[in-house]
């Protein structure tokens, strides 16, 4: 709740101080609506789940500013980058720029997974003691990949194609709140797949939401009409 609903005022005051976008008033609003909605249907419950005062709490928070933080700050980065390719004339897709994010998520990603298996890996190559833990009955691997692969094409694929599509058209004060609706878009699969209920709370926070994101798209298409 801290990462989606403090990145899109923060990604929206950096772009305004970096390349001076504005928002209009009922954009504003509009965005804020989006995520009063969000926060009221991802509020925890039962005040027993909230976690307690203290280092634990306040390292929760401050990692969750610092997660928003650089998001926002991502998401600017990529709206100069594209505003830098249409200066020197280069074209760049929302495709090919979620190419480039994944190419670099990979080998920061390899770079840590040597680090961590770098025992197991080893042993592979020395040709060590090893386990077969795809053959364990506690792990079903095979019926797990194709919902790996399912969330791999739908997330880091199509997902981030989008969302860099957008960024390359849209300010990051109307993306954003858009894009914090996400956890909002899960209920019904969550309802589906895993038979949770929706409470009335994140109904009514989704349905805020939602209006608000119609509304935020609607005041956008007429300024930029």
């Amino acid at each position: 709740m801290l990462v989606l609903c403090l990145s899109s005022p923060l990604a929206a005051l950096m772009e305004w101080v970096w390349l001076g976008t504005r928002l209009s008033l009922p954009e504003v609003t509009a965005g804020l609506v989006i995520l009063g909605g969000v926060a009221l249907a991802l509020a925890p419950e039962d005040s027993r789940s909230r976690p307690r005062a203290g280092r634990r709490l306040w390292a929760g928070l401050s990692f969750g500013f610092v997660a928003a933080l650089c998001q926002a700050l991502g998401a600017v980065m990529s709206r100069k980058a594209f505003a830098v390719a249409a200066a020197a004339g280069e074209r760049i897709d929302g495709i090919t720029a979620a190419y480039q994010r994944i190419l670099g998520g990979v080998a920061l990603g390899a770079i840590f997974l040597l680090l961590v298996k770098r025992d197991s890996i080893l042993e592979a190559f020395l040709g060590g003691p090893r386990t077969n833990d795809a053959a364990s009955p506690g792990r079903p691997w095979g019926k797990a990949w194709p919902w790996v692969l399912a969330n791999g094409v739908a997330g880091p694929a199509l997902g981030v194609s989008c969302y860099q599509w957008a960024l390359q058209t849209t300010p990051t004060g109307v993306v954003l709140p858009i894009v914090a609706i996400t956890p909002l878009v899960i209920i019904p699969f969550s309802y589906h797949l895993e038979g949770e209920r929706p409470t009335l709370r994140s109904l009514a926070g989704g349905l805020a939401a939602v209006a608000g994101a119609v509304g935020l798209a609607w005041v956008t298409t007429r300024r930029l009409a």
